[in-house]
């Protein structure tokens, strides 16, 4: 009886042992099928392979005729402060700065989410733009910069030639703001109106924005002009500036100095600055994505050389406003949609300003919005809450500073 237990026991252990071998053999040869497989669709470029892909997302920098220069300021925290969309166009000669708001939240989307956690797994999906250089402080500043051009990409949906980093003293030392009021076509969803090319039903009327742009500084627009044009200098001045301590860009100078035959035919004078497309609430900007891509794409496709300083009706200096903090307001709904009035009173409530009374405007429905103000300059710093509405200085109703009545537009 013990023999055949001890036998029983010696055929169960063999038959372990050979399903194991079994089992490693079958795994040892699917290994080297699928290594073998896998290889050769990488070197057939077939391979959808993240880390490969995004490694090569980062040698992207170039010369284009049309050049989208993503300018970082940053602080010695690493914090984001500014941010600039500089396009230099060769073909026109012209220069148009874009100014981005950092406290910006941008939700990444899943795709390219997937593949950034293979970079850094704890990078969250909601990202707030002042911090997308912490978010990878693992990485060298080339990298890092590259990752957080890859997210502005999405962001923008439009492709970036190269990036630019300065420190916030050279930043000063360059840069100033100015509150400006930028006008563009909004781009919005809407069932009612008529398809678009790609499908989708869209409806596009005029809006605007107002906020502090980075404009050159009058010192340094002077030193541009110093170069009077000479291409000698402005190559020798290329190369100076990227010399500079807090500066670095992952553009060679070499190909840097390529933009020189067309620096010398720009005039100082004649650059525009602009706002992104977008909303404030609060403190907190909302980049309006297909309303930027569309005016971003209209700087790209302009074919006219500047030949005036920017106009006044592009940028009004904030010296000419008067804010509408502490003014009697009062919001009259005119679009007789319930509850609108109640809700602009909040938005406007949340960036600091006091309504004082709600109404309803019972002569006319409109469609567009109308900012009434008893004295010019007033009104202008509500303008970016509003889509396109109409500011006119005349006679206030209910003995207030500014009177609002809402079009139909705001409600959508």
């Amino acid at each position: 009886m013990k023999k055949n237990a001890v036998l029983f026991f010696f055929k169960s252990l063999l038959k372990s042992i050979l399903v194991i071998v079994s089992i490693l053999a079958v795994g040892g040869i699917s290994y080297k099928v699928s290594y073998e497989y896998l290889s050769k669709q990488l070197e057939a470029g077939k391979l959808d392979v993240q880390e490969k892909e995004l490694e090569s997302i980062l040698d992207q920098a170039k010369t284009d005729e049309i050049s989208k220069n993503l300018i970082y300021v940053v602080n010695d925290k690493q914090k984001i402060t500014h941010m600039m969309l500089e396009i230099c166009n060769t073909k026109t000669n012209n220069m148009d700065y874009i100014t981005i708001p950092v406290n910006v939240d941008y939700t990444i989307p899943p795709k390219m989410y997937q593949k950034l956690c293979v970079v850094d797994e704890e990078i969250p999906q909601i990202v707030r733009l002042s911090s997308l250089r912490k978010y990878f402080s693992d990485l060298k500043d080339d990298e890092a910069y590259g990752y957080a051009e890859l997210i502005m990409e999405k962001l923008l949906k439009t492709d970036v030639s190269y990036f630019t980093v300065i420190t916030d003293d050279i930043y000063k030392l360059h840069y100033q703001e100015q509150k400006m009021t930028t006008n563009y076509t909004k781009v919005s969803n809407n069932v009612q109106a008529s398809p678009s090319a790609d499908g989708a039903s869209s409806q596009k009327y005029t809006a605007s924005v107002t906020m502090k742009t980075s404009v050159l500084s009058d010192s340094f627009a002077n030193q541009l002009k110093d170069l009077g044009g000479d291409e000698t200098k402005i190559m020798s001045f290329i190369k100076e500036q990227y010399k500079q301590d807090g500066i670095q860009s992952n553009l060679t100078v070499y190909n840097k100095i390529g933009y020189a035959p067309a620096y010398e035919k720009m005039d100082v004078e004649l650059y525009h600055y602009w706002g992104i497309p977008g909303s404030f609430s609060g403190k907190k900007f909302t980049v309006d994505t297909a309303s930027a891509r569309k005016f971003i794409k209209k700087l790209e496709n302009n074919t006219e050389a500047y030949t005036q300083p920017q106009s006044e009706d592009k940028s009004v200096p904030v010296k000419k406003q008067i804010s509408s903090k502490g003014k009697k307001i009062v919001i009259l709904n005119g679009s007789k949609i319930s509850g609108l009035a109640a809700t602009k009173q909040k938005m406007l409530s949340d960036a600091g300003i006091s309504v004082a009374k709600v109404g309803d405007y019972t002569k006319e429905v409109l469609t567009r919005t109308k900012i009434i103000v008893k004295k010019k300059g007033m009104g202008t710093d509500l303008l970016e809450y509003f889509k396109d509405p109409e500011l006119v200085v005349g006679e206030t109703q209910n003995n207030c500073d500014i009177e609002i009545i809402l079009g139909t537009v705001d409600a959508n």
